[in-house]
């Protein structure tokens, strides 16, 4: 009878704990009840919203991560596949510091529809004074050494040699909702050199003083029609707005131009000098640098209608013909929150336009 009771006991566990991970699931992944009235079931039917246009020559989706990052990477690229790319056939490259297992290579090739290339990082990873582990931390060491990478050192890669434009994809990242133009089809025909999804006002980080020290020196390199009201929309340069990279689409003849590598080796050899490390989100202000101060304000446009979500931050569009093919909540979009500068992009592109060294 104990051991029949026992048994029993371990059956009702089983169903209690199936019951809440089913709930839970439910609650997790459901779209928002609004959404339910208007949106088809996701994926039953052709993408209709997205005009029939060839792709645009030399460019691809980068991702640099890591094998552990498997799982993550292969969501996003289902999202990216069922909601894009399945018509386009953009390519993928896949760059690491470490060796790609044949199980990622495998399962990331089994869902993409184009070529995917694979291939190692072995040069300008790290500086000397990255070259040790950061408290014996070498996950931070990593960290640290992707953030530099991404600043600059990445486009010089041979594995993008033959392409002109990329778009970072985050692993882990979600697309909620079809694709309404196709976003490399819109820098090729409008001469963007740089497109992003969220933008947000923060603290100045140290690097933004090291640039200012730089633009004392290189006022020749600043471009006649910049952005830098926008970048810094406080009197005493305490906050300043900056373009997330974790999902930007970027014209790879910009990063390797000599200004912007100018200016990424000034910042490489200030941290250096002063001992410090790149840190969270440096990679961020380089670019956000680059672009306000070297582009003119027509080469950088706001993805407003591109649906896009890491982590807590997300881009939705409102527009009730996106919503129909879409379960993202627009009321969520981070464009509305008030450390938000996306909006003032669009809104205010008239201000944009000033003498960058009026902020020295």
């Amino acid at each position: 009878m104990a051991i029949i009771a026992r048994r029993a006991w371990r059956i009702c566990a089983l169903a209690f704990v199936t019951i809440i991970l089913v709930l839970w699931r439910t609650r997790s992944y459901a779209p928002p009840a609004q959404a339910l009235s208007t949106a088809p079931t996701r994926y039953t039917e052709p993408l209709a919203a997205l005009p029939s246009t060839p792709r645009v020559p030399s460019a691809c989706f980068l991702f640099i991560t890591r094998t552990i990052s498997l799982t993550k990477v292969r969501r996003t690229m289902f999202d990216i596949e069922q909601r894009f790319n399945a018509r386009f056939h953009y390519p993928y490259v896949f760059l690491s510091e470490l060796e790609f297992s044949a199980e990622f290579q495998l399962k990331v090739r089994s869902i993409a529809s184009s070529n995917v290339t694979f291939a190692l990082i072995t040069h300008n990873w790290a500086t000397s004074s990255n070259s040790t582990h950061i408290n014996g931390n070498s996950n931070a060491l990593g960290f640290r050494n992707m953030v530099r990478y991404w600043a600059h050192p990445f486009a010089t890669h041979s594995a993008l040699s033959t392409y002109t434009r990329v778009w970072r994809l985050e692993p882990g990242s979600h697309f909620p909702c079809d694709f309404a133009t196709d976003p490399f089809r819109r820098m090729h025909n409008h001469k963007l050199q740089y497109a992003f999804a969220i933008s947000l006002a923060s603290p100045a980080p140290t690097i933004w003083f090291h640039a200012l020290d730089f633009l004392r020196h290189s006022s020749h390199l600043l471009g006649a029609s910049n952005s830098m009201a926008w970048l810094s929309p406080s009197s005493n340069n305490s906050t300043v707005c900056q373009f997330l990279t974790n999902s930007e689409l970027v014209d790879l003849r910009f990063i390797r131009s000599p200004a912007y590598t100018a200016l990424f080796e000034r910042m490489d050899q200030k941290l250096t000098l002063s001992h410090n490390q790149w840190s969270k989100d440096d990679d961020v202000a380089v670019r956000s640098l680059a672009v306000a101060l070297f582009l003119d304000a027509s080469q950088v446009a706001w993805l407003d209608d591109l649906a896009y979500t890491h982590d807590l931050l997300s881009n939705c569009p409102a527009d009730p013909e996106l919503q129909k093919r879409c379960h993202g909540d627009p009321s969520e979009s981070s464009h509305l929150l008030p450390m938000s500068c996306s909006a003032r992009w669009t809104t205010a592109p008239r201000s944009l336009h000033i003498n960058p060294l009026d902020l020295l």
